[in-house]
């Protein structure tokens, strides 16, 4: 009797110390949930993250962490670490909803002591996040006003009434859809496909692709296009003039009225205006964009 005793008192030693303060939380369990099948949850900081394919590990624990547990967590002196922790429902870590957390970075883990398997639940700091969904995935912000935690008549959170304020996006296969808008029914919208990017701001638009960019302002349009440029509508035929060779043609122009010669009673002589031509010629080169150039 007193050996089974003396096993008994081992026994219940070497479980206290390997679930050290998890001990306490076991036995304030409710009755039937206190041995197998009891999930044990588990504080500490990530000691290794397996995504080295090189590593000699890897084979066995590739797409896992290990986490080495807080010392007030457990009543060992030595480091406990808890190895092939699963971040996400399959160890290859496709599909799904996937956080990889920083080295060294505080985690919590869930212990599935039926299972074995062990999972992260909350993380301090995260290298990778993964959102990845079948059909439609939408993050955003929805500004509510205030809650009054002192009024008894204050409604609930979902009650709140929402201010106009909000910033989504929202993915599908086929487009994505960022929307931003403010109280003074302001918007300003992307969408995007994989042949389409259209920039919209209240009156103006910009929209993107595979072989034009088109920029609207109300009616007025500009679009850019392989070998091709339009100003003011998108069917407009007028060319451009080039500028430096309107500049030459005028030059000459200008010279060669300074030139003419008129026959009077007092014999050939030029023009009355001819002093005005080389003033007009110095003139030219005014109207000359410095900073707007065609070809």
């Amino acid at each position: 009797m007193e050996a089974n005793n003396s096993q008994r008192v081992i026994s219940e030693a070497i479980r206290k110390i390997a679930l050290g303060h998890s001990h306490d939380r076991v036995a304030m369990s409710p009755s039937g949930t206190g041995g197998v099948g009891t999930a044990r949850m588990i504080h500490g900081y990530v000691a290794k993250v397996h995504d080295d394919p090189a590593d000699s590990e890897f084979e066995e624990y590739g797409g896992t962490i290990d986490v080495g547990e807080f010392p007030d967590e457990t009543a060992s002196t030595e480091t406990i670490i808890h190895k092939g922790i699963l971040l996400a429902g399959l160890k290859d870590n496709s599909g799904g909803f996937l956080v990889i957390p920083t080295l060294f970075s505080d985690v919590t883990i869930v212990s599935d002591s039926a299972t074995k398997h062990s999972y992260v639940v909350n993380v301090s700091h995260a290298d990778f996040i993964q959102l990845h969904s079948h059909k439609e995935t939408i993050v955003g912000v929805v500004e509510t006003e205030e809650l009054d935690p002192d009024g008894n008549d204050s409604p609930d959170y979902n009650e709140l009434e929402p201010t106009g304020n909000e910033a989504t996006t929202k993915y599908t296969a086929e487009n994505i859809l960022t929307s931003v808008k403010n109280k003074d029914n302001k918007e300003v919208t992307i969408s995007m496909d994989a042949e389409t990017i259209t920039h919209t701001v209240d009156k103006s638009e910009v929209t993107q692709t595979t072989d034009k960019i088109v920029q609207k302002v109300n009616s007025t349009t500009i679009v850019i296009a392989d070998k091709k440029v339009t100003l003011g509508d998108e069917n407009a035929t007028e060319p451009l003039v080039l500028g430096n060779e309107l500049a030459q043609l005028m030059l000459d122009f200008i010279t060669e009225c300074s030139k003419i010669m008129t026959p009077t009673l007092m014999g050939t002589m030029p023009a009355i205006n001819a002093p005005m031509f080389p003033s007009l010629a110095s003139k030219i080169q005014k109207f000359l964009s410095k900073t707007s150039y065609t070809k």
